[in-house]
């Protein structure tokens, strides 16, 4: 998949088209994706996601910071998989957000992207004259010589897979769920920082981990199985995260410390880069009155997450 940011290095001869933002690129959106391709092969079309820099509700609105499930590089490799031609990146500023869908079909699908066919996710809209949807689209690109399609409703267990489903999943610590509407392991990526050296007295050293964007939507404090893979290594290391407030050694914070514990390595990986893969939640934060108490029931902890590694081989 090749990523264009620059409108003019586009020259398709002819495209097959989705437009949305892709938070998370989960199941829905692989199935959409999954017929764009098809039918851009059947039709000799390029296949484009054309998607955005910025969130559009973040674009719109100064003070509105979103809680992201894969931030611009991770949602760029995940669209990648998709088997995608082209990846049209633009910027949600004024003059995109003002346009009609009338003039963004004109002025972009037409105009800039040669589109011949176009594909509408389910609950999908585009252009600031939201009231119109589908139907409009539809009868529109008829008149211009564009094939208008509408992806249907995609479930998994009964459940409309969505953003905002996920997104309320990973809140709440529930992981599996979040894995089964994804089709992978939710993740965050970051930097290993110094830390206050309280879990190597212990006896659980931790790589503490430093999210380097505020939008990383982080899941709900407690204690995960965890698998990490550091530097880009596909080597997966089985380990155990706390996320939290350290309430058992700080009365009050405002921001999340991410602690990964990996099982049988000791090597200095500070400043390296690490990405944390969960896969099972196992109990929510507490307070312990002291460090030896903290210590007792960490033990209890990785044994319970041995134990879950161990029926998952």
């Amino acid at each position: 998949m090749k990523i264009l940011e620059n409108l003019q290095e586009i020259n398709f001869i002819g495209s097959a088209v989705t437009i949305g933002y892709f938070d998370g690129v989960h199941k829905g959106h692989s199935a959409l994706l999954s017929r764009l391709v098809s039918q851009a092969k059947e039709r000799g079309l390029e296949s484009v996601v054309v998607t955005f820099s910025t969130h559009p509700r973040e674009a719109l609105h100064a003070n509105y910071i979103p809680k992201l499930i894969t931030l611009n590089e991770e949602r760029y490799k995940l669209l990648e998989k998709q088997g995608v031609d082209y990846c049209v990146v633009l910027p949600f500023n004024s003059e995109i957000s003002g346009k009609s869908f009338k003039q963004f079909i004109d002025d972009y699908l037409i105009g800039i992207f040669k589109t011949k066919y176009l594909l509408i996710g389910h609950d999908h809209h585009f252009g600031c004259d939201r009231a119109n949807g589908f139907q409009e689209y539809k009868q529109y690109g008829e008149e211009k010589g564009i094939v208008v399609e509408r992806e249907d409703v995609f479930k998994f267990k009964d459940i409309v897979v969505s953003s905002s489903y996920i997104r309320k999943e990973i809140q709440s610590g529930n992981i599996n769920h979040a894995k089964d509407a994804l089709g992978y392991d939710y993740f965050i990526e970051g930097t290993v920082i110094p830390g206050f050296k309280v879990g190597k007295s212990i006896g659980f050293p931790t790589a503490n981990v430093a999210v380097n964007d505020v939008r990383k939507l982080l899941p709900a404090a407690g204690v995960y199985a965890v698998t990490v893979n550091i530097d880009g290594s596909a080597k997966a290391l089985k380990a155990m995260l706390y996320i939290g407030a350290r309430p058992t050694f700080v009365n009050m914070s405002e921001t999340k410390s991410i602690e990964v514990h990996i099982f049988d390595f000791d090597e200095d990986i500070y400043q390296k880069k690490i990405k944390v893969n969960f896969k099972h939640y196992i109990r929510e934060e507490q307070k312990f009155d002291s460090a030896s108490k903290l210590a007792s029931q960490l033990n209890k902890d990785k044994q319970v997450v041995l134990d879950w590694f161990s029926k998952k081989k």
